[in-house]
């Protein structure tokens, strides 16, 4: 073939060391330039389903801009066999460079780097090498590393674990075209049944990077089927004990990529690669200070990183921009954005600003991020932009030092939306990363941890709390179906099942009518999320509500909260839910002091802030309680419960005429307002005006005969009325009822006028507060 001409290819000579396809050193006569001709082996040429995946994986890779990545150029087709036109490399094989001896720590690590970088771009089109080794690796004079072969020619199969002679040595071929030396580079599913992933190519760079450490590859024999089965079954010996140069941290790595079990190595090249450039920065620092970084006497991975800038200890993560110019796509904007959230608030040591306090801020624009971090009162905002074309997701975020307002931090993540998962694990982690954040393995595993592996499962529950987080009936209604939709593609999605809990406690909360099934069913949800994993804050929180609110079972109610706090400290809700926990058992000071904590991680919460005002006003602190209702009336004059708070504060307080001007504009607001018209009657009675106290009540007899009126909303006018024995009959019929505001008989102020009366005494002891 040599002198040949295939198109405008003049094929100048055949070169060695590539796979078992024939391989040609070409010139391109239109460009000038020399390339490398490869032509499909047989086993490719003649099976169509083989040949149809190389076309579209080198499509694929043809469109990668890796510089580690050696280049296609063209593809064709020459008396019936297909060829492909790639970038030619000049430069010495690491295997090659290898029959000298181990390299330098510094060189293979930075070899490393480059190769983990390569991976790390195929990955993103879901490309994987499958036949990493060390002489599919080349290094130009500049010290560039280029991927060969990348994703080109791969196997179908397991390897062949019977060859033609079952004692061939090392550089023989298998069955399959491999020789022995290559399947010592396989990761075990592949060695196992053929199948590889990401995390295979991360298993061969480890087995490179061991080889260029210890100047010997880790699994190591005469046949094939030997060496499978010591990827298989045995360990590989310690890095240590071949070269005492390398750092034991150096050594973490290798031995995370060379894990057997696929799930316990990284699981993406991202992941290594920063690990990789972290560790050469500690060398060099540690070169440059004149000192090892670690003493031979002390075998601990402890490293000391010199930081330029104190850690970040405070983030708001601002709502994502839709750039798609679909609605359909906000709830994907919204999801990210609050994952993203979850996630960083289990860190400890960092404060991360809640939900509702940054979504108050969604549709300002980016450019207002500094001005909004700095309102927050929080040292960093992240912001990002998402545009979604057909399956394809193109997402850029920033991190901002709103102290100085230097830009930190930026990057560019191109997903299929079937890699939505893999999009948020790397963004967790490279953001715990930039913030400087000293994390465990234990933690970078916890913010990185998924809950699901099905996409599908995952945009369901993203769209459930999309539309759980409107806060109607009607949208809560709608979260409940997509969690259902969710559980059922994936029936041990646990945090499917804690949002179906949440949708149901809430469902109950806003439901006009005492509705018993919607709390069965977020206990039944809430048990079966922490039975798949007992680790979900949320989960804890919402049984621990039906506990407090519905089965008055003390005890499983403040473990539950607590465990949700413990689990989660940054989850405001639940530590809101625990600070009325408190308030109801009578330990105000605590109740006080949680709900502060819960204001402090979400300042513009509308509910924490009316709660605030609501502890503040069971510890007898009314005029406290008045001006956090006005406040929270300024951050949102429509919201109708704090008007009914700041009602009854004035009320308990002796300011009657505010009560009564008050507690009339939320009527005037929402006339079937049941619990508006009680606040009323309640405040006329308390104030001496019968009359109107008593006109009140006729209004919510009438009310009552339209609609669902509770008992405890009768029992509160006849208190303010002064008609204790209506009081008590109405009590033990809200008892009836199960009405979760009885929860706070110990500490409303409503009942002082009745803590003599051995008939409060009896309810309570009902209730189980005695």
């Amino acid at each position: 073939m040599i002198g040949e001409t295939i198109s405008h290819y003049r094929v100048v000579a055949e070169l060695a060391g590539g796979s078992e396809a024939e391989v040609y050193l070409a010139e391109d006569s239109r460009l000038g330039r020399e390339v490398v001709l490869r032509f499909l082996p047989a086993s490719f040429q003649y099976d169509p389903d083989r040949r149809s995946t190389f076309l579209a994986d080198a499509r694929a890779i043809s469109g990668l801009r890796s510089a580690n990545v050696a280049a296609i150029y063209d593809i064709g087709e020459h008396k019936g066999s297909i060829y492909v036109v790639m970038e030619y490399v000049e430069g010495e094989r690491v295997s090659w460079k290898l029959e000298s001896g181990p390299l330098s720590v510094a060189e293979a690590i930075d070899i490393a780097s480059q190769v983990a970088d390569a991976l790390t771009e195929s990955h993103t089109i879901g490309i994987v090498h499958g036949g990493l080794r060390t002489s599919m690796l080349m290094v130009t004079e500049r010290r560039l590393v280029k991927v060969l072969e990348l994703g080109l020619f791969r196997t179908t199969g397991p390897p062949a674990t019977q060859v033609s002679k079952g004692t061939q040595k090392l550089g023989r071929q298998t069955a399959l075209g491999l020789d022995a030396h290559a399947v010592s580079y396989l990761a075990p599913e592949q060695a196992r049944t053929g199948a590889a992933d990401q995390r295979s190519d991360i298993f061969s760079l480890g087995v490179v990077l061991y080889e260029t450490l210890a100047g010997r590859l880790p699994f190591e024999g005469e046949s094939a089927t030997g060496i499978i089965d010591k990827i298989l079954h045995e360990p590989h010996t310690s890095i240590s004990r071949l070269n005492y140069n390398v750092p034991p941290e150096l050594e973490r790595i290798v031995n995370k990529c060379l894990e057997k079990d696929a799930d316990r190595r990284y699981q993406s090249a991202r992941e290594l690669a920063t690990d990789l450039r972290n560790l050469h920065r500690d060398l060099q620092a540690a070169a440059d200070a004149g000192s090892r970084l670690l003493s031979p006497a002390r075998q601990t991975r402890a490293i000391n990183r010199p930081r330029a800038k104190k850690a970040i200890d405070s983030i708001a993560v601002l709502p994502f921009e839709n750039q798609s110019g679909d609605p359909e796509v906000e709830y994907l904007c919204d999801g990210i954005t609050e994952s993203l959230i979850t996630n960083l608030s289990e860190l400890p040591k960092l404060r991360v600003m809640a939900r509702s306090t940054v979504f108050r801020y969604k549709g300002r624009p980016s450019t207002d991020a500094l001005d909004i971090g700095r309102e927050l009162v929080v040292r960093s905002v992240l912001t990002g932009r998402l545009l979604q074309r057909g399956d394809s997701v193109l997402l850029k975020i920033e991190l901002v030092d709103t102290f100085d307002g230097s830009y930190l931090w930026g990057e560019h993540y191109h997903r299929r939306i079937s890699e939505i998962l893999n999009l948020e694990e790397e963004m967790a982690r490279d953001v715990s990363d930039k913030l400087r954040l000293k994390l465990t393995g234990a933690l970078k595993k916890q913010i990185a941890r998924r809950y699901t592996e099905n996409t599908q499962a995952y945009q369901l529950y993203l769209k459930g709390r999309y539309h759980w987080n409107k806060r109607t009936e009607e949208s809560i209604r709608k979260s409940i179906e997509l969690f259902e939709k969710a559980i059922e593609v994936d029936p041990s999605y646990a945090l499917a099942y804690a949002g179906l809990a949440d949708a149901y406690n809430l469902l109950a909360a806003y439901s006009t009518a005492p509705l018993a099934t919607p709390f069965l069913r977020a206990k039944a949800t809430a048990l079966m999320a922490i039975k798949l994993d007992d680790k979900l804050a949320e989960a804890h929180a919402s049984l621990a509500a039906v506990k407090f609110w519905r089965d008055w079972e003390w005890e499983g109610a403040e473990r539950g909260f607590s465990r949700a706090v413990e689990l989660n400290p940054g989850y405001a809700i639940g530590q809101m839910w625990r600070s009325l926990f408190l308030a109801a058992m009578d330990r105000l000071e605590e109740a006080v002091a949680a709900v502060k904590l819960a204001l402090e991680l979400d300042p513009v919460s509308r509910v924490i802030n009316l709660n605030l005002a609501r502890v503040l006003h069971f510890a007898r602190r009314y005029d406290e309680a008045v001006e956090q209702s006005l406040k929270t009336i300024e951050m949102y004059p429509d919201y109708t419960l704090a008007l009914r708070r700041l009602g009854v504060s004035y009320a308990e307080r002796g300011s009657f005429e505010e009560a009564q001007a008050t507690l009339k504009q939320c009527v005037a607001k929402a006339p079937d307002d049941s619990e508006a018209l009680s606040l009323l009657g309640y405040s006329y009675g308390l104030g001496g005006a019968m009359e109107e106290a008593r006109a009140t009540e006729r209004k919510l007899v009438e009310l009552s005969e339209r609609l669902f009126v509770s008992q405890y909303s009768f029992a509160r006018l006849y208190i303010g009325l002064g008609d204790f024995d209506r009081a008590f009959a109405s009590l033990d019929q809200a008892l009836i009822e199960r009405q979760g505001l009885l929860v706070y008989l110990k500490v409303e102020p409503m009942f002082d006028q009745l803590r003599g009366d051995p008939r409060l005494k009896d309810l309570s002891e009902k209730i189980g507060l005695e």
